[in-house]
C-alpha cells in the first residue's frame, strides 16, 4: 500500500464527527410577535433571517402574548408566517398558544381545545414548516406516544436536535389560578401534564440515546420554559414545580453525555447565554412534599456541569434573533451570537448617493452623447459602519439599458438608443437597513 492509498484508507475510517461533516447555522427566535405593533418588526426580522442563510430557524414558542386573542386566525396567520421562512422552520409550543388561553382577555378558551387545534394546525405531517420543509422525526410514530405530535427530532450531524412540548406556567401543573382567580378549566388530577411529562421524559431519553447511537459530538434541547428562573414560581397556586422530573433527567443524562448539550428557551424574556445548571440547582430541598427550591447564590449550588449551555432567546418587545453556529471541528460545538435589528427598516443613517456622467443639468439629471457610460454610487455611506451591498435596476416607466457589474458600486451602463432614461440605487448595509436614490441621463 503507497502513502497515498494509506492516507485515503485512514480517511475513509475516520468517525463522521472527525471528517466529512460541515458547519452549518441556525437561528433561534421566541416569545414573538407580541400584538399587531410588533408584526412589521418581526416580518423584518423574517427577512433578515432569510437573507443570512442559516440552514432552518427553531421557534421555541410563544407565538403571541399572554394578553391577546386565542382566536382561530391568530393560528392561521401564525402558519402564515411561519410559511414565509424560505429554509424549513421548527416549532416549539409555548404556553401563551393555549395553557393561558383561558384567560378573559384572551377569549374565554378551552385551553385543551387550544391545544388540539394547535395540533391539528403545525403538526399535521412529519414534515416540517417553512418554504422548503424537511422531514422530521416524530414521538407521534411509536403508539404509545400518538398524542404527541409536537415533539420532534432532526439529526444533522454533527448534533441532534430535539423539541420538546414543555410551556411556562409551570408545565401546566396545578394550574388552579387564572391572574389571581380560580381557573375554571383546571383538572384537580392534573392527567393532561402527567401523561405530556411522562412523554416528554421518554423523548428527553430517546434523545440522548440517539446522540449516542450516532456518534454525535451534541445535542440542542428546544422548549418554552425557563425551567431554571421559573422553576417554580406560585403565580398558578401551585406547591409543586412542573419541572422537577424534567431536569432532574436532564442532570442524569448530561452527566453521562460526553459531549455538547444546549437548552435553548424563551418565556422569561431575557436574552442570554449561560451555564445555569450544577449539581444541586434547580431542584426541590426535598423529592416529596411541597416543593421548596433550592436557592442559594450562584457560587455554592455545587459543581457546574459544564458541558451544559441555556441560551435564551430575545422576546417579547426585543424583536430580534439568535444564531447559533454548528462547527464540528471546534472546541464549542455551539458557538451563539445574537443579531440586533434596526430600529427601523430603512433607518436615516443609510444614505445612497449617485453621481452621473460630467456634470448635471440639474439635479440628478445628466446629459451625455456617449452610448457606454458610467454610473458612481460609491459615495453612499451609513452610520452602522462596515460594506454596502449595491443594486443598480432600471426604473418603471423609462426603456430599459444595459446594466454591467449592477451589483457594484460603480456599473457600467449601456444604452440601445437615444432617449430619457432612469436608474435606481439600492444600498444595504449589514444590519439590513437600505435607502434608495435615482438618477436621470438622457441619452442624445
Amino acid at each position: 500500500m503507497n502513502l497515498l492509498t494509506a492516507v485515503r484508507t485512514a480517511a475513509l475510517c475516520l468517525p463522521l464527527s472527525l471528517s466529512a461533516q460541515s458547519g452549518f447555522d441556525v437561528a433561534l427566535i421566541g416569545d414573538g410577535p407580541y400584538g399587531a405593533a410588533a408584526e412589521p418588526r418581526y416580518e423584518n426580522m423574517i427577512a433578515d433571517i432569510n437573507k443570512s442563510g442559516a440552514d432552518m430557524t427553531f421557534h421555541i414558542g410563544d407565538t403571541k402574548s399572554g394578553s391577546t386573542r386565542c382566536d382561530n386566525t391568530h393560528y392561521t396567520k401564525t402558519l402564515s408566517y411561519f410559511n414565509s421562512f424560505d429554509k424549513p422552520v421548527i416549532y416549539s409550543v409555548g404556553d401563551n398558544e393555549w395553557t393561558d388561553c383561558m384567560r378573559t382577555n384572551n377569549g374565554g378558551f378551552d385551553p385543551l381545545e387550544r391545544l388540539a387545534l394547535v395540533r391539528k394546525t403545525y403538526f399535521s405531517t412529519n414534515m416540517s414548516l417553512g418554504r422548503r420543509p424537511i422531514a422530521l422525526q416524530r414521538q407521534s410514530e411509536d403508539p404509545k406516544y400518538a398524542l404527541y405530535v409536537e415533539n420532534s427530532m432532526l439529526v444533522k450531524a454533527p448534533a441532534v436536535f430535539v423539541t420538546i412540548h414543555m410551556p411556562g406556567s409551570n408545565n401546566n401543573l396545578q394550574y388552579k389560578l387564572n391572574q389571581g382567580v380560580a381557573n375554571t378549566f383546571y383538572d384537580p388530577e392534573d392527567k393532561e401534564y402527567t401523561a405530556r411529562n411522562a412523554a416528554n421524559l421518554a423523548w428527553l431519553s430517546k434523545a440522548f440515546q440517539t446522540a449516542k447511537a450516532t456518534n454525535s459530538l451534541g445535542i440542542m434541547i428546544l422548549v418554552q420554559a425557563n425551567v431554571f428562573e421559573a422553576f417554580m414560581e406560585t403565580t398558578t397556586g401551585n406547591t409543586k414545580s412542573g419541572f422537577r422530573e424534567f431536569v432532574s433527567l436532564l442532570r442524569e443524562e448530561t452527566n453521562k453525555f460526553k459531549g455538547e448539550v444546549v437548552m435553548v428557551n424563551g418565556d422569561t424574556h431575557y436574552m442570554r447565554v449561560d451555564k445555569p445548571l450544577t449539581a444541586q440547582f434547580p431542584a426541590c430541598l426535598s423529592a416529596t412534599g411541597d416543593c421548596k427550591p433550592f436557592e442559594a447564590a450562584p457560587d455554592a449550588r455545587g459543581p457546574r456541569v459544564l458541558n451544559f449551555t441555556r441560551a435564551e432567546v430575545p422576546g417579547s418587545g426585543d424583536v430580534h434573533w439568535m444564531i447559533c453556529h454548528v462547527r464540528p471541528n471546534s472546541r464549542n460545538i455551539f458557538q451563539f451570537e445574537f443579531m440586533i435589528m434596526p430600529t427601523a427598516v430603512a433607518p436615516a443613517g443609510v444614505t445612497a448617493v449617485v453621481i452621473g456622467p460630467g456634470v448635471p443639468v440639474t439635479e440628478n439629471l445628466y446629459e451625455t452623447g456617449s452610448s457606454q457610460i458610467g454610473l458612481d454610487g460609491s459615495k453612499s455611506l451609513s452610520s452602522n459602519s462596515g460594506d454596502l451591498t449595491y443594486s443598480w435596476r432600471n426604473a418603471p416607466g423609462y426603456p430599459p439599458a444595459g446594466i454591467v457589474n449592477a451589483d457594484t458600486a460603480t456599473p457600467l451602463i449601456q444604452f440601445g438608443f437615444r432617449g430619457l432614461y432612469q436608474f435606481t440605487l439600492t444600498v444595504t448595509d449589514r444590519t439590513g437597513g437600505s435607502a434608495s436614490s435615482t438618477v436621470s441621463v438622457r441619452y442624445y
